[in-house]
C-alpha cells in the first residue's frame, strides 16, 4: 500500500469548467495537485482562483499539442495559422519539436506562470505527457534543473528530488472505486495519480473528446467511499511541494 498519494489534476486553466471542477475536487474530495496550461484564456483566471486555496498544489503543466504557443517563429511545432500542430496531424501522431525552440516556448510558459501566481510551480509535466517524449525529455529536464522543480515521471529520469511514479492510466468506464484503489495498492512510497475532474461547459465540450468521462471522476474523487479508504490505510495526502529534494 502507498504511504503518501498525490491526487493531481490536469488542464487547470483549460476552461472555466474544468478549473471548477479541480477546485471542487479539492475542496470537497482527495485531489491535492493539479497543473495550469498557460496558453490557456482561463489561465491567469485560475491561478489567481487557486490563490484562495493554500493547501492545492499548483504545478505547470506544459503544451505543445493544443492552442497558440506564447512565443511567434516557431516553424517545428506550428501549422500554418501558428497554432501548435495536433498530434493527429504529425506523420507518427506525436509531436516532434525543435529543442531549442521547444525550451524557448516552454520557457516562456514558465514565466507567464510565476509573473501571475508570484512564485514557481510546485512541480511540471506536459498536456499529452510530450515532456516525457524521447526527443523531448531533455529539455524538461533542463528547465526543471534550471527553475529547481520535480517533474512528473513514469519511470525515473530525474534525480534531483524524491521520485514519484505518476500512474496516468484513468480515464472513461477506469474511474471506479475498484480501479483506483487496486493501483494504490502497490509498494510505491509515494504515488501521483493523474485524473480530470471538471464540469462540462460549451468551451470543454468543444475541445475536447474526452468530456462526461471528466464529471465521473469528479464525483469519484469527491466519493465519502474514497475518503474512507484513504483514511482507513492511513495514507498521506500530499502535493509536490511536500517532495524532498536530494
Amino acid at each position: 500500500m502507498i504511504k503518501k498519494l498525490i491526487m493531481n489534476s490536469d488542464d487547470f486553466g483549460m476552461t472555466h469548467g474544468n478549473t471548477i471542477g479541480t477546485i471542487l475536487a479539492h475542496e470537497e474530495g482527495i485531489l491535492t495537485s493539479t497543473t495550469c496550461m498557460m496558453n490557456m484564456p482561463f489561465a491567469e483566471w485560475a491561478l489567481n482562483e487557486a490563490k484562495n486555496h493554500p493547501n492545492l498544489g499548483v504545478g505547470i503543466h506544459f503544451v505543445l499539442t493544443v492552442g497558440r504557443p506564447l512565443v511567434d517563429g516557431a516553424k517545428s511545432y506550428t501549422d500554418e495559422n501558428g497554432n501548435f500542430i495536433r498530434p493527429k496531424d504529425y506523420p507518427d501522431h506525436q509531436p516532434h519539436a525543435d529543442p531549442e525552440e521547444l525550451y524557448v516556448e516552454w520557457k516562456a510558459q514558465m514565466e507567464k506562470y510565476i509573473e501571475i501566481a508570484g512564485h514557481k510551480p510546485t512541480h511540471i509535466d506536459s498536456h499529452h505527457h510530450v515532456h516525457l517524449l524521447p526527443w523531448h525529455i531533455d529539455v524538461a529536464k533542463r528547465l526543471a534543473k534550471e527553475y529547481d522543480l520535480p517533474m512528473r515521471q513514469r519511470e525515473q529520469v530525474l534525480d534531483t528530488y524524491e521520485y514519484v511514479r505518476c500512474d496516468d492510466r484513468m480515464y472513461g468506464d477506469d474511474a471506479n472505486y475498484d480501479f483506483v484503489t487496486n493501483a494504490f495498492q502497490v509498494d510505491d512510497e509515494i504515488l501521483e495519480f493523474m485524473c480530470h475532474p471538471a464540469l462540462i461547459d460549451q468551451r470543454l465540450y468543444d475541445m475536447t473528446s474526452y468530456g462526461l468521462p471528466r464529471m465521473k471522476e469528479l464525483e469519484l474523487i469527491m466519493s465519502k467511499e474514497l475518503r474512507e479508504f484513504v483514511e482507513e490505510h492511513n495514507i498521506e495526502l500530499i502535493n509536490f511541494s511536500d517532495i524532498k529534494k536530494k
